[in-house]
């Protein structure tokens, strides 16, 4: 249980984070300074309603207040920062906690190992503190794009290329509907390790694009050990959700190789693409949605919006299927793209392949694995098989 000392040690973390004084927060729920600075220092008591008041005056929720941090099997987290207010739904609530097991399973699995903690660095980029978030955004992307030697050319699989630069990358199935949760992402308190764990239900372009944004949160410096962000949704309006979203679009669509693509499309055509066919075109050349697609190339000043504002323009295209459907046919596209992983619960190569080392050398039992990777035995058994791992007699499947 959660003593009366840590959850003023929230408190206070979460007034800070906020940006609050003791003052505004008294005068928030009613109380003096006094009261507030009592309650932070453990000295007085914090009644149900003053932690509701306080979690939403503070932009949290309760329940990231009072979680018991000795919970078995997780690393406890801190949601730092959300797309939306108010409590955690009962989803988000069960992306948090997969990602706080997650951070501790990965923690287990590193223990034995010669470079345990020596995870690759995934240090801030060091951008100017003067610009807006968008440019901050933009500017990220090219930067990360140079650091990592990436050139401008589509990124085949953002997941991949995340673990690679030691980021763990997990799914699991949330829902597909508009009000199930996006993704997460954290930093482990102790070891620094980045992990993004993303609704596996959502159509393959909106995860691709999830990816990128948490990668955003991460490069841009927005969490501190110990903490994360539950994006319930990637079109959040606050400053740090800008910046990821358009460092999410410049990673994924950058200006360098949309100018490429745009006069490869000229000379296929042999004109000047149409701002349909060049959307439509863009998104499958990049793997992003037909919407995302159209706010970059609007961004960018390639096509601007005609009759109203842009977001309505493209509201009016993404309604359009059959508009969508004959640009794709008349440039030779498919109207549907195969999509083996919608809906999977997995985690990325790297930690895969600590827990087939652990399984190989007995340290954990088919069960053990299945847990990690949430998934169920008879699937590790056929995984088991595929990849030649050499199970003890105990384990091995009748």
């Amino acid at each position: 249980m959660i003593t009366q000392e840590e959850l003023g040690g929230r408190l206070r973390r979460a007034r800070e984070r906020a940006g609050y004084t003791q003052e505004e927060a008294g005068r928030a729920i009613g109380l003096d300074d006094t009261a507030v600075a009592k309650m932070e220092r453990g000295k007085r008591g914090v009644g149900a309603l003053e932690v509701k008041r306080l979690a939403s005056f503070y932009g949290t929720s309760t329940e990231d207040l009072l979680e018991d941090p000795t919970a078995e099997g997780e690393v406890p987290l801190t949601v730092a920062m959300r797309a939306t207010a108010g409590a955690l739904g009962p989803k988000a609530g069960a992306m948090k906690r997969r990602l706080q097991r997650l951070v501790a399973d990965d923690r287990w699995l590193r223990e034995d190992e010669d470079d345990a903690y020596d995870a690759q660095d995934f240090p801030a980029l060091d951008l100017p503190k003067d610009l807006e978030d968008l440019e901050r955004g933009y500017q990220g992307a090219d930067l990360f794009r140079e650091r990592h030697g990436l050139g401008h050319s589509p990124i085949a699989d953002v997941a991949v290329l995340a673990d690679e630069l030691g980021v763990i990358v997990a799914r699991m199935p949330l829902g597909g509907d508009e009000r199930s949760p996006e993704g997460c992402s954290a930093l482990d308190p102790q070891t620094g390790v980045a992990y993004v764990l993303i609704n596996s239900d959502k159509p393959r372009v909106r995860r691709r694009f999830t990816i990128a944004h948490e990668l955003g949160h991460l490069a841009l410096g927005h969490l501190h050990g110990g903490e994360m962000v539950v994006d319930e949704t990637v079109r959040g309006r606050s400053p740090r959700e800008r910046e990821a979203n358009a460092f999410a679009a410049g990673l994924l669509m950058p200006e360098a190789g949309v100018a490429d693509g745009w006069q490869r499309l000229e000379r296929r055509l042999g004109q000047r693409p149409s701002p349909i066919d060049w959307i439509v075109w863009l998104a499958a050349s990049f793997g992003v949605s037909d919407q995302a697609a159209a706010y970059r190339l609007v961004n960018l000043g390639r096509i601007h919006a005609v009759g109203g504002t842009t977001a309505d323009s493209i509201k009016e295209m993404s309604e359009n299927p059959e508009m969508l459907r004959e640009a794709k046919r008349r440039l030779g596209l498919s109207p549907v793209t195969a999509d083996a992983e919608r809906g999977a619960s997995e985690v990325g190569p790297a930690m895969r392949a600590r827990v087939a080392r652990a399984l190989e050398e007995g340290a954990i039992t088919v069960d053990g694995a299945a847990e990690m990777l949430h998934q169920p035995p008879e699937d590790i058994y056929r995984w088991v098989a595929q990849i030649g791992i050499r199970l003890d007699a105990a384990e091995a499947p009748l």
